[in-house]
């Protein structure tokens, strides 16, 4: 803290004394203009002086009002005012003029102190300027005022910074005097005097009262029209504008680079720079340090983060490898209708990104060859899927699996809003045919009835199973609907009495319902078995029925034991209805419903895991077969009801564990790891000192040290 505090004083510091230096800076540039400002204007004054002197001069008026030089007394008067120049130079001294001239307007000569000659031939032989320029000039001289005016005389001479001052001293009282004088300046003298020393790039404007260019030195720039503040200060881009307005109301502006300021504090700056830097390299050397010392269990922290991170991503590409595997055990186990919950089939549901107003097609495909035995499975294999995807693909994701070689169960997902959607699948599935055919295979496909309910899945796919069994070959594409059912056997093949027995002896009661009203459509609403047919087909039901009621565990209580009584009263009757067995379907669902698993069996998988997390092939997928669960569900469920991930809880029992028989003093570290279920002692210790911070050796150790360090 002391540091940073030391740090902003001199911040502060440096500041402060960095702004007096500036002002100081401008400060004085600004007495530098008030005072050039104030010596031209003097200078000006004298100018004029000079002037009303010649307004009183006889001589002068005479000769100013001779039209020519063919008049009698003119050389005479020329001749005699001459001498008087001479004489007057001597007051011009004390200003940077190099020449003086008189414009006489009446004669159009030029009067000098050596010399009285017609305008042009002065202009063109005594000061050789230029031809193409003499009307210029001459109307210059015409135009002159009473008042100073400033005119360029390079624009003349072809050479830049001359500068003339013309003054009109005619006057407005009798006798007229139509003389004009023209004081040349020192362009040297005058930009040595008007400009700061040893500035480059300075320059200084004069303008009139109302804001018109008079003349300027140095390195002028265009100006654009400028505001100044109320320390008659402007900034036009890179430049600083300081202005003062003379009594007569000219007014002077100095132009100066923002960047002098920078060279007025440039030795203070490099000085306070160095100091600063230094303090800024110790402090910054003190912080690293103290920084280092902090960081180091957070540095400690970021390699775990790390490494777990890594871990987590090279889990996540082994799912992403394995998703179409994943996908189609979750078909195949939505399709068995072998869904452990209602939680369970909306997971999978949403994993295969089966959402929202759809309806669902089940295919059971066969692509035979019939001409030659098949050189490589698994060519074939990629050219009947690939050709499955680009036929049957389409809003929704497309589902299939393999089956035997040649067979494959496919869903096929529309939107509700499809209405011609088994057209287009029958179009489709024959486009499909078309292809393989040229590949050489005979391709054909049973379809179930389509399936608004996800949950009755397991029924589209019977249904597509058994009508795959009928197509032929002018049938490629058989929906089960249009099946003529043999009225000779009953439908209650051993897939169907298997999936009523799961059902049941999983409490499921809609789907037990949902199966009874599928065989009962079957066999008396589209078969219309005659009744020793019936008898046979409701035998085969009882003794499915008399399957799950031996898998009934013995009751807790004496209701229940009534009830399984009576049960069992109805299950021996001899001669039972349709109607009566599927009651007592439903009643054994109560049954198992009642000595079932929790509706999540996570505390179940806990218990497991307390009980053999020393088994080293313990792993997500074992205790998801041991509970009838899919992986990726197990794992999601895991997570969201323990908040930990399947694999840290496990590891937090093995590190539990390790410790407490490390600090008990009785452990042999050789054979503690495979005591702990790891396969390797590297990958133990690895993970010991990533959870405790410290290798296994030193937390048994620890005790012992600090009864030394007591002693």
């Amino acid at each position: 803290m002391f540091l940073f505090v030391c740090l902003a004083l001199l911040v502060i510091i440096g500041f402060t004394y960095d702004s007096r230096v500036r002002d100081s800076y401008w400060q004085q540039q600004r007495s530098h203009l008030t005072r050039v400002s104030s010596g031209m204007e003097s200078q000006l004054q004298l100018m004029s002086d000079y002037s009303l002197q010649l307004r009183t001069d006889t001589t002068l008026l005479r000769l100013s009002n001779m039209h020519d030089e063919t008049d009698a007394n003119y050389v005479l008067a020329a001749y005699r005012m001459m001498q008087s120049l001479t004489i007057r130079q001597y007051g011009l001294i004390s200003l940077p003029v190099i020449r003086s001239t008189l414009y006489l307007k009446e004669s159009n000569h030029i009067l000098t102190s050596s010399e009285s000659v017609p305008a042009e031939l002065y202009y063109r032989r005594t000061r050789s300027f230029r031809a193409s320029e003499y009307e210029n000039w001459l109307a210059a001289m015409e135009s002159a005022a009473a008042k100073p005016t400033f005119v360029d005389y390079g624009q003349f001479s072809g050479r830049s910074g001359e500068l003339a001052v013309l003054m009109d001293i005619s006057g407005a009282q009798l006798p007229s005097m139509p003389v004009v004088v023209a004081f040349e300046l020192d362009g040297s003298a005058l930009r040595e005097y008007l400009l700061p020393e040893n500035i480059a790039d300075a320059a200084v404007y004069v303008l009139s009262a109302d804001g018109t260019p008079l003349f300027s030195v140095g390195n002028a720039v265009a100006l654009s029209p400028l505001t100044f503040d109320a320390n008659q200060t402007a900034f036009q881009g890179e430049y600083r504008i300081l202005r003062r307005v003379s009594p007569s109301g000219r007014q002077y502006l100095l132009l100066l680079p923002n960047s002098l300021a920078n060279q007025a504090t440039g030795q203070f700056l490099r000085i306070y720079l160095l100091i600063f830097l230094a303090a800024l390299v110790v402090g910054a050397l003190v912080i690293i340090q103290l920084i280092r010392r902090a960081m180091k269990p957070i540095r400690q922290l970021t390699t775990q983060l790390d490494e777990a991170e890594d871990a987590n991503a090279q889990l996540q590409r082994e799912i992403d490898t394995q998703r179409p595997v994943i996908n189609a055990s979750y078909l195949r186990k939505l399709l068995s209708g072998h869904v452990a919950s209602q939680d369970e089939f909306q997971y999978m549901m949403e994993s295969l990104g089966l959402k929202g107003n759809i309806h669902h097609y089940v295919l059971f495909c066969v692509a035979n060859r019939q001409d030659s035995e098949v050189a490589d499975p698994k060519a074939e294999y990629d050219t009947i899927t690939e050709a499955l995807e680009r036929h049957l693909s389409g809003a929704y994701p497309l589902y299939y699996y393999a089956t035997l070689f040649g067979s494959f169960v496919v869903l096929v997902t529309y939107a509700n809003s499809d209405a011609d959607s088994f057209s287009t699948l029958q179009q489709h599935v024959v486009q499909l045919h078309d292809e393989l055919a040229d590949a050489g295979l005979w391709f054909y496909a049973g379809v179930g009835s389509r399936c608004t309910q996800p949950s009755r899945l397991w029924e589209s796919y019977e249904q597509a199973r058994a009508a795959s069994r009928y197509t032929a070959k002018h049938h490629i594409f058989l929906p089960y609907d249009f099946i003529r059912k043999d009225t000779q056997s009953w439908y209650y093949p051993i897939e169907i009495s298997a999936k009523l027995l799961h059902f049941i002896t999983t409490g499921n009661k809609d789907q037990t319902t949902d199966m009874f009203a599928l065989i009962h459509r079957e066999n008396v609403e589209e078969r219309s078995l005659p009744l020793p047919l019936l008898n046979m087909l409701l035998s085969d039901l009882k003794n499915t029925l008399f399957k799950a009621r031996f898998q009934v565990l013995p009751p807790q209580s004496e209701e229940m034991a009534a009830k399984l009584k009576k049960l069992d009263e109805r299950l021996y009757s001899p001669s039972p209805t349709f109607a009566q067995l599927e009651d007592d379907a439903l009643c054994l669902c109560e049954f198992f419903v009642k000595v079932s698993s929790p509706s999540t069996p996570i505390p179940d998988v806990e218990r497991y895991l307390q009980e053999n997390y020393t088994d080293p092939s313990l792993c997500l997928s074992k205790v998801g077969d041991r509970f009838n669960i899919s992986d990726t569900y197990l794992s999601h469920m895991f997570k969201e009801k323990t908040g930990q991930n399947f694999s840290v809880y496990l590891e937090r029992l093995r590190m539990n564990e390790a410790a407490r028989r490390l600090t008990s003093g009785d452990c042999n570290l050789t054979v503690l790891y495979a005591d702990l279920g790891y396969t390797n002692p590297t990958s133990f210790r690895r993970a010991f000192k990533k959870y405790y911070g410290m290798t296994p050796s030193e937390m048994r150790d620890q005790p012992r040290r600090q009864e030394e360090k007591s002693e």
